[in-house]
């Protein structure tokens, strides 16, 4: 899973946003590994995990309605029963990747108010949509290299997938999946606009010197560098645990914080990229604004990774939902205390202290506000934030030490600049 997501980390920025379909089909693969019950569903989880183009699939993930758009639970479509066999009927208001060869549909059985999943063929034999209504591509603000389609389902024949009413159950195995694929792409479009920013910076000359050489301009693009650092450590670290899960390798506690860091690296990562990549932009000046360079496409794509697969507030009240376990909140804490207590290098261990302290406040702070739900959920933004920044600067702080050890003095430096940056990050709650 780690090297397939570094791959993808170097693939998505050229991608044209087929990372997007990637997602969706590497996670609807995930569902299919963990639930395929019939011959239909085994043989098109070997379609999407070919490596054949001929017999490649990719997947979309229909689930948005215009009413319940995030509240999945207030889905209209319904599956009916016919000779035995299942058809959809219903509208689905945001279904990207609309040319993908199947897809796996939210619909409630009639009769039924519990959601179930169905697993359905986008065609027929002969080619022809299987049932399906295109209404209009969205014209959206940036992705346009890739379709969104508005669509109804008319007597579309389907496969329930999974057990009656279970259909959110069943999905969420996927979610760890396409959350982590957001992630990566964020970082990745990070980086792909730091490269240009800092390339732009050692050819342009202005008030006789080059623009790297101007002391404000190199801080600029050295805080935006420290941004990148962060959220690419919590990312990756993430992969590795989803690495370990899906090989079973993980501990019970090394599950729970995989629980919790992935919807905390989405949110955060997708909040970070539109910042990062807004002042790569004013980085250029007036070029920077300019369609005929490229460089606005770069914002209008960074836009949607806040939004898709939960926005920020929807997954900062799903960090919340996790941590009413008690339990997963000392796991998180006593994880980063174990990373700190590991450091050697004396200037590193005096960089921990701020560390430690922080992590010390947000636990007395979940612990004197439990017994006030709104204010925990009025909160939940702010809380996932320093969550994320206390995490990013314990990992900092242990790739540190391992640059240190290794007597790599160029990346130790390049580290110790980030974690100075991180550390005094305040954490606002």
């Amino acid at each position: 899973r780690f090297h397939q997501l570094v791959r993808l980390y170097l693939f998505h920025p050229s991608s044209a946003m087929v990372s997007c379909p990637l997602a969706m089909t590497d996670g609807a693969a995930k569902v299919l590994e963990l639930f395929a019950d019939s011959s239909v569903t085994r043989a098109a989880f070997k379609k999407l995990t070919s490596r054949s183009p001929g017999n490649f699939w990719t997947s979309g993930q229909w689930m948005t309605e215009r009413i319940g758009r995030s509240d999945v639970s207030q889905t209209l479509t319904r599956a009916y029963l016919k000779n035995g066999r299942y058809y959809l009927q219903g509208s689905k208001w945001f279904t990207s990747a609309t040319t993908s060869n199947m897809a796996l549909a939210l619909a409630k059985i009639e009769g039924t108010d519990e959601l179930s999943l169905f697993f359905l063929h986008t065609r027929d034999q002969h080619g022809r949509l299987n049932g399906i209504k295109i209404h209009r591509l969205k014209n959206k603000l940036g992705t346009r290299a890739m379709p969104t389609a508005e669509l109804s389902m008319e007597n579309t024949r389907a496969s329930l997938f999974g057990n009656p009413g279970e259909g959110v159950k069943t999905v969420a195995s996927m979610l760890n999946v396409t959350r982590l694929y957001n992630a990566v792409c964020a970082v990745a479009t990070m980086r792909r606009g730091l490269a240009l920013a800092f390339d732009y910076a050692n050819r342009r000359h202005a008030f006789g010197k080059k623009l790297i050489h101007k002391p404000l301009h190199a801080r600029t693009l050295a805080d935006l560098a420290n941004e990148f650092e962060g959220g690419f450590h919590l990312v990756f670290h993430v992969s590795l645990l989803l690495g370990k899960e899906e090989t079973n390798q993980a501990s019970l506690a090394e599950q729970k914080l995989l629980r919790l860091l992935t919807p905390i690296a989405k949110l955060f990562t997708g909040k970070q990229v539109v910042q990062v990549i807004s002042e790569v932009l004013e980085s250029f000046g007036g070029a920077g604004y300019i369609e005929d360079t490229d460089l606005p496409r770069l914002l209008r794509d960074a836009q949607v990774l806040p939004i898709w697969e939960g926005t920020t507030n929807v997954l900062s009240l799903d960090v919340l939902r996790v941590l009413e376990n008690q339990a997963v909140t000392e796991i998180f804490i006593a994880d980063i205390k174990l990373r700190l207590k590991l450091l050697e290098a004396g200037f590193l261990v005096r960089q921990s202290g701020t560390v430690e302290a922080e992590t010390e406040r947000v636990k007395d702070y979940l612990i004197l506000a439990a017994s006030d739900i709104e204010k925990l959920q009025s909160n939940a933004h702010k809380l996932a934030f320093s969550l994320a920044q206390i995490y990013i600067s314990s990992l900092l702080l242990e790739h540190a030490q391992w640059n240190e050890l290794h007597s790599d003095s160029l990346s130790l430096r390049r580290l110790c600049r980030a974690v100075d940056y991180w550390s005094k990050k305040q954490s606002g709650i």
